[in-house]
């Protein structure tokens, strides 16, 4: 797949969209918070924010070592809305495994080409962690919310994710990947319920993507 940059042409197996859309774009040069690690960020590739080096080459990975997702470091505000107050995500034993062992699932399945064993000379090492719920604004993709948007944002929860890859061997930090997700805060619930199965399998599957390029 041919990433266009700036200046420059490269081939990178990095954040594949569809044939039918343009391709992402990586910049010429590092940039952002993460310039000093050789990162650059990348445009048109699906999710709000993405960061890679341009010799990332993630297609040419078949091994991953799936981390447990974070969860201990959710950022809360102080607002009115189902969903999103503190004690909605204050994370206790049950609630943290809950929702670590649906990301797990979400990607197992997603990867099940893959070996997962996380062992051998070139692993791609995949962390995920939620770090922010905050109120969100209605949309015509807002899980559970049906097909046509809603009139208020009133109980619309946005939940905000981090995903980071490293090469396992050398601890190289390979990409960064910021998105956002919203749903309705009915969706939520004490442990993992539907709604955030889904949020998980839809991410899942779109990292996969962006990672194998297919």
């Amino acid at each position: 797949m041919r990433i266009c940059v700036k200046g420059a042409g490269v081939l990178l197996g990095l954040l594949v969209i569809a044939a039918c859309a343009a391709p992402p774009t990586l910049e010429s040069q590092p940039g952002g918070e993460f310039a000093a690690r050789g990162l650059h960020p990348v445009t048109g590739s699906g999710f709000a924010q993405a960061y890679a080096r341009p010799d990332a080459a993630l297609a040419s990975y078949r091994v991953v070592a799936i981390a447990a997702l974070a969860t201990d470091a959710v950022e809360t505000g102080q607002t009115t809305v189902s969903g999103t107050l503190r004690r909605d995500w204050q994370m206790n034993p049950e609630r943290e495994l809950a929702l670590q062992q649906v990301w797990a699932s979400a990607m197992q399945r997603a990867f099940n080409s893959y070996d997962q064993s996380g062992e051998g000379g070139m692993v791609l090492e995949i962390k995920a962690a939620i770090t922010r719920v905050a109120p969100g604004r209605p949309t015509a993709t807002t899980i559970g919310g049906g097909m046509q948007p809603m009139a208020s944002s009133q109980d619309v929860v946005e939940i905000f994710m981090e995903f980071r890859f490293y090469d396992k061997a050398s601890s190289e930090l390979l990409v960064v990947i910021r998105d956002s997700r919203t749903m309705i805060s009915q969706a939520m619930s004490r442990s993992a319920p539907v709604g955030v199965q889904t949020m998980f399998n839809s991410w899942a599957a779109l990292l996969h993507t962006r990672v194998s390029g297919r």
